[in-house]
């Protein structure tokens, strides 16, 4: 008798393990955002988020928002993610694994320089001769400048060992971030993205070239990217998710800069980190230069592929991609 009620017991206590563990499995839909402007433009749902609303969100360096797209095992994968266009498109532009839902920053890119002038398509040439620094300048930031020194007529060169300044070009120095920005140093210009932007306007230089009105009238620069099996199993919860990423521009624009940064830091992956953001420097300006705007893939895929092409000019490694990329654009 004892050994036929251990024996029950025994089935019962791997019943509830059973249970446990899963309970223990994973539900959550995990979302991944870049520090920065992105993480300003997806700040609403920041704000919003409770423990128990069945979605986690963690906010990285940019260096590292690659990476969490990249596993082989797609369990591993971020759900949704935020990119770079260049970035979406060249890892995941054949559409099978995510889909690109929209973009949510449509460029935040200006030049900074020490004297209160201004560079426009008119006058861009002026920067000829000159050493300019880019942040990111092997990446969209530097990518966008030197389409628009193309389209504009202006040559460019990138300086680097062995390469000797010359005054018939644009010579353009990669920085590794916006902490390179010296105001002391030889560089007579800067290439940057808000909001670190609005923090070197506070140590005394001057906005002097606004890169989306150089190229046009802004671009695709951000996109938020779906694993393609959340917008099949999960379509109406995906539909309110972007309709809450579409407030978030003017939402963003009406709120405090303490309560954005205070979002951001909450979703930090690394908690013993620090996000890039500045409370104090969070301006109204500030954050209207960021570029932070939602638009449909079906809306922006013109949009998009232009930009691409355009960026693909200057670099042959800039990715095109295919149609079953763009979600809703069919």
């Amino acid at each position: 008798m004892k050994a036929r009620f251990f024996s029950l017991f025994l089935a019962g206590a791997f019943a509830l393990a059973g249970v446990a563990c899963k309970k223990e499995e994973k539900t959550d839909i995990t979302v991944y955002i870049p520090d920065g402007a992105p993480a300003l433009a997806m700040s609403k749902l920041l704000c919003e988020d409770t423990e128990t609303d069945g979605v986690r969100y963690f906010v990285v360096p940019p260096a590292k928002i690659a990476t969490v797209v990249a596993y082989k095992d797609m369990a591993k994968n971020a759900d949704i993610c935020v990119l770079p266009v260049t970035v979406a498109t060249k890892k995941l532009g054949l559409g099978d694994k995510y889909r690109m839902l929209g973009t949510v920053t449509r460029g935040n890119l200006y030049i900074l320089g020490r004297e209160n002038t201004s560079y426009t398509k008119e006058n861009i040439s002026a920067l000829v001769g000159k050493r300019v620094g880019v942040v990111q300048l092997a990446e969209v930031p530097g990518l966008t400048f030197k389409a628009v020194l193309m389209e504009l007529g202006v040559p460019w060169q990138e300086l680097k060992e062995g390469v000797s300044l010359r005054d018939d070009a644009v010579n353009l120095q990669a920085l590794t971030g916006a902490d390179a920005i010296d105001k002391s140093g030889a560089l007579d210009c800067w290439v940057a993205g808000e909001p670190a932007v609005s923090m070197h306007i506070a140590k005394g230089l001057y906005r002097v070239g606004d890169l989306q009105a150089l190229y046009g009238d802004g671009y695709t620069q951000a996109v938020l990217v779906a694993k393609s099996s959340i917008i099949e199993e999960k379509s109406v919860w995906l539909n309110g998710f972007v309709d809450t990423v579409r407030a978030g521009g003017e939402w963003v624009l009406q709120t405090d800069s303490t309560t954005l940064v205070s979002a951001v830091t909450a979703h930090l992956e690394d908690k013993s980190g620090a996000t890039s953001l500045k409370a104090p420097l969070l301006t109204h300006e500030a954050l209207a230069h960021c570029g932070i705007e939602f638009r449909s893939s079906a809306v922006c895929k013109a949009e998009t592929q232009d930009f691409l092409s355009a960026l693909q000019a200057v670099n042959a490694g800039v990715a095109l991609p295919s149609d079953a990329f763009y979600y809703g654009a069919e």
